[in-house]
């Protein structure tokens, strides 16, 4: 990989995170279009600088991450998407400075810990409650969800595969309400547009994931996402998602520990798959992460880290 420091390290985490040169050009390019229209609804900076802007101006607060994505006939532990890049960027901002909260589906809960306690996240974890009551939304300052299932314009979550999701990952929809009616920044990170955040460019979606607009259990409203987040950050695969912010943050404060490394992501890969969560594509336990080989989440992770330090 080249020294040179790059003419603008955000434009190519952003490109990373999508990947762009290790997977599938579909996949990349979806990705890339889905970025491209979440751009036009804030700016036209880089996603990752705009977020890593947004998070730095809200330092030392509260912050609350939210993930989990599970189906009982599916994934009953839940997907290995979602979580590592949870605890990568809880610790992220507990490095930075923030108060940081994690809140997992019950049935996410141990690994996410064990996961956690991979990397050194020393971050609170806690169940998402059935009903987040009204001094949850009082105790958080800026949310974030992290590959977490959102409703669809019948009120129902769904898998991208179509299958409604009748019990287990619970919805934060009216968490993020709450929040965003109090003023308090929204943070999304997914990558199908049937997580929560991809209201903001719900017909976007429609648009250029065309799966999204059927489902198999007959409400008639798709799979896409309603309730946006003030601000979006589609990723080919969401953990990446995360890794980018990650970077982000590291860029902007010229703190290279806020970014995860290879072999922290190898190892978080490895306790996923022990600890029995899923691929959400291929539906078993696996090294890898949305049908994609973990060597390749473990490139993306070294190419954000050696980006990070060549823009310090």
């Amino acid at each position: 990989m080249s020294s040179a420091r790059p003419a603008d390290p955000f434009a190519e985490i952003d490109r990373l995170v999508c990947g762009a040169g290790f997977v599938p050009a579909e996949i990349a390019t979806r990705a890339r279009a889905l970025q491209a229209a979440a751009r036009q609804r804030t700016s036209d900076a880089p996603l990752s600088s705009s977020i890593a802007a947004v998070l730095l101006a809200q330092c030392g607060r509260r912050v609350a991450l939210f993930t989990g994505f599970v189906v009982p006939e599916s994934y009953p532990g839940g997907e290995n998407d979602g979580p590592l890049g949870t605890v990568a960027l809880a610790r992220a901002l507990k490095r930075a400075g923030f108060d940081v909260a994690v809140h997992a589906d019950p049935q996410v809960l141990d690994h996410t810990t064990w996961l956690a306690a991979e990397i050194g996240a020393d971050v609170r974890i806690a169940p998402i409650p059935e009903a987040p009551s009204s001094e949850l939304v009082d105790a958080i300052d800026v949310g974030i969800a992290i590959e977490k299932p959102g409703e669809n314009a019948a009120g129902h979550l769904h898998a991208w595969s179509g299958r409604r999701i009748e019990e287990g990952s619970i919805s934060i929809d009216g968490l993020f309400e709450r929040l965003s009616a109090a003023g308090k920044p929204t943070v999304a990170i997914g990558d199908r547009g049937n997580e929560i955040g991809f209201g903001a460019i719900h017909d976007e979606v429609l648009s250029l994931v065309p799966e999204a607009r059927r489902c198999t259990c007959g409400c008639g409203g798709g799979t896409a996402a309603v309730t946006p987040a003030d601000h979006l950050y589609p990723a080919a695969v969401s953990n990446w998602g995360a890794y980018g912010v990650c970077a982000g943050l590291a860029v902007a404060t010229g703190d290279r520990s806020l970014a995860l490394r290879p072999d922290e992501e190898e190892r978080l890969l490895n306790v996923a798959a022990v600890r029995g969560c899923r691929d959400g594509l291929l539906k078993t336990v696996a090294f890898g992460v949305d049908g994609i080989s973990g060597s390749v989440s473990i490139r993306i992770v070294g190419a954000l880290e050696e980006l990070v330090g060549r823009a310090g």
